[in-house]
């Protein structure tokens, strides 16, 4: 009986099931399990599984229903003491098991071990900034967002049976869903501050992910608090959790170029907490900055111009500070970009900097990036 379950859901990835499996297998535990469920592909997800022979290596097979039945099938076919989960394009970093059961095995009373996560595009290249928040001291901030991905977390079994499967109605947050259920229920958790997985994303396949993603954000915080046994101190974060949902529900949209759904979300983000609009909208000017180091964004400062251009009426206050926020957002990605030798990047937003703000001239530092730019163009 292997100590570690590995459970890989497939569905249409036979392009890179062969290197999540075999990230697994060169992983530096050795005690583990590998179960692949496949949810009804049509592509050569069989032939791929079945192609690498290992005896620790099963593969079964379900008529499609969805990637949280996938993962509830695999753990009903798995026998470890532990669990984890391995969407079949992502990856294991080699240390992931050993890190992670390290952990746990140290605090024996953790149900819940989690590491950091590499976010890559579909060519296996780093975006975006690396997923490096752990589980929140104070369990009801975890109703503000999903800091983990599910690559990045090893479970104890037992604690996965004192909650119950992935909820099987959700087609996303189904892991949110499962760590707010593992939080109201008790279960300590151990960060490891090093990276454990990789996390591909696709952007051909955001605009439909995205409202997705939305809808089920939503359902997972209907699901919470229509809880008869929430405690009060959760209950007290409702407004809080819907306006930061409304937020990201506004950045889904954004995305997606629906820039009315967008605004409408925006709207009600401020109207559920008010206190976004602190320090005359500082606060939410900083969300939108952040919005711009996801690995989906792939054109920031535009990204950031069609917020600000299509910001709700009510919200008049944000387009005072249009000009200052972009000409900033531009200075910083210039530097960023230089940095990472990226010199017509860098001197496209240096210019763009200048023409935002002006007095970005007497800025010796961006000066310098822009004739530096010129010359190692």
């Amino acid at each position: 009986m292997a100590l570690v379950s590995v459970i890989i859901p497939a569905y249409n990835q036979a392009g890179y099931l062969a290197q999540a499996i075999r990230s697994v297998l060169d992983q530096t535990f050795r005690d583990f399990e590998i179960i692949v469920v496949d949810d009804g592909s049509t592509d050569k997800t069989p032939e791929v599984a079945r192609w690498i022979r290992d005896r620790r290596l099963r593969y079964v097979r379900q008529e499609n229903r969805g990637l949280s039945a996938a993962r509830n099938t695999g753990i009903r076919e798995s026998a470890g003491e532990y669990l984890t989960f391995l969407d079949s394009d992502d990856l294991f970093l080699p240390e992931k098991l050993e890190l992670l059961l390290g952990a746990l095995e140290t605090r024996p009373e953790a149900g819940i071990a989690a590491g950091q996560a590499i976010p890559i595009d579909e060519d296996g290249n780093p975006v975006g900034r690396i997923f490096d928040k752990p589980l929140p001291e104070d369990p009801t901030r975890l109703l503000l967002e999903n800091p983990l991905h599910v690559g990045s977390v090893l479970l104890r079994r037992s604690w996965r049976e004192r909650v119950g499967f992935f909820d099987e109605t959700l087609r996303s947050y189904e892991d949110w869903d499962m760590w707010l259920r593992l939080a109201l229920a008790g279960c300590p958790s151990v960060w490891v501050p090093r990276p454990v997985s990789k996390y591909r994303f696709h952007r051909a396949q955001m605009t439909r992910i995205g409202a997705q993603m939305t809808a089920s954000t939503f359902a997972v915080l209907d699901k919470v608090f229509s809880r008869s046994d929430l405690p009060e101190r959760w209950i007290s974060a409702r407004s809080v959790a819907y306006g930061r949902a409304h937020l990201r529900a506004a950045a889904q949209a954004w995305l997606a170029r629906d820039f009315r759904v967008g605004a409408d979300h925006l709207g009600w983000a401020v109207k559920e907490d008010p206190t976004l609009m602190e320090n005359d909208g500082r606060d939410l000017a900083n969300h939108f900055r952040a919005w711009t180091d996801l690995p989906k964004v792939g054109r920031p400062l535009e990204f950031l111009e069609d917020i600000y251009t299509h910001l709700p009426p009510e919200l008049r206050v944000l387009a005072a500070r249009r000009r200052t926020d972009l000409g900033r957002a531009a200075a910083q990605f210039a530097h960023e970009s230089y940095a990472a030798r990226d010199f017509r990047a860098a001197r496209g937003y240096a210019v763009r900097a200048l023409r935002y703000n002006p007095s970005f001239i007497l800025n010796r530092s961006l000066v310098s990036i822009l004739g530096r730019s010129l010359l190692n163009e």
